[in-house]
């Protein structure tokens, strides 16, 4: 009896703790046979399937929490394609073309989404991580020509011209996060930016210090929760 009430205790926190979540995209070829799948990446073992028409889905839920997900259109033989993403609640949209998934137009209102844009344009925008991105655009089509990475790594330019560039790029990821915190210390997504580009370059103290300067809304979230258990 004790445990049946501990365990109807612990669903009504777990659902109340939820965000409503509401997924609206439209994808140009995409088929009513098409499985659209949002999955959490926090290890939180969420997974919702989207209801599925001609160019359209939609995908109304409750996520466990806020954090990284993952969107993936397509089973494995179905030209599958995946894209990552920040969700919390509220109404994100999505709009592009079958193929292209990570080229999709997404839009959102609420404060998250809205910071989560910003700094993903801040990362695409810079020269030194848009070559970054083609490299590895490359890297994928050299492979791709003898069917494992071994045709890459057999031009020896490139390898030498990409293993220059990671270095850059992994310093200029660090500039730009650093920078965000110290221009937008109250923003939701804050322990993502710390937890993705930052926790392995700052010391035990600037960690500290920059985990208990997040927000709220922060700290609740997914990341935020992981970030905390470390420091305390």
């Amino acid at each position: 009896m004790k445990y049946s009430l501990f365990a109807i205790a612990m669903s009504v926190s777990l659902y109340a703790s939820a965000q409503n979540l509401k997924f609206e995209g439209t994808l140009a070829g995409l088929t009513g046979d098409t499985k659209v799948i949002l999955s959490d990446m926090m290890n939180v073992k969420f997974n919702d399937t989207a209801s599925v028409s001609t160019d359209r889905f939609i995908l109304d839920t409750k996520l466990p929490g806020a954090g990284l997900y993952v969107l993936r259109v397509g089973l494995v033989g179905k030209s599958p394609e995946h894209r990552v993403l920040y969700l919390d609640s509220g109404t994100v949209k999505l709009a592009g073309k079958r193929g292209n998934l990570k080229a999709a137009e997404l839009t959102g209102q609420t404060n998250y989404m809205k910071d989560w844009l910003k700094f993903d344009r801040i990362i695409q925008n810079d020269p030194i991580l848009a070559l970054q991105n083609r490299q590895t655009d490359t890297l994928i089509i050299l492979a791709g020509k003898t069917g494992s990475y071994d045709g890459a790594m057999a031009d020896t330019g490139f390898v030498r011209r990409s293993s220059e560039t990671f270095p850059l790029a992994d310093a200029k990821k660090t500039e730009l996060a650093k920078a965000w915190l110290v221009q937008n210390p109250d923003s939701d997504i804050n322990a993502y930016i710390i937890y993705k580009y930052l926790r392995w370059k700052l010391t035990d103290e600037e960690l500290k210090r920059a985990i208990a300067q997040l927000n709220l809304a922060a700290r609740k979230s997914l990341i935020g929760k992981i970030l905390l258990s470390r420091v305390h």
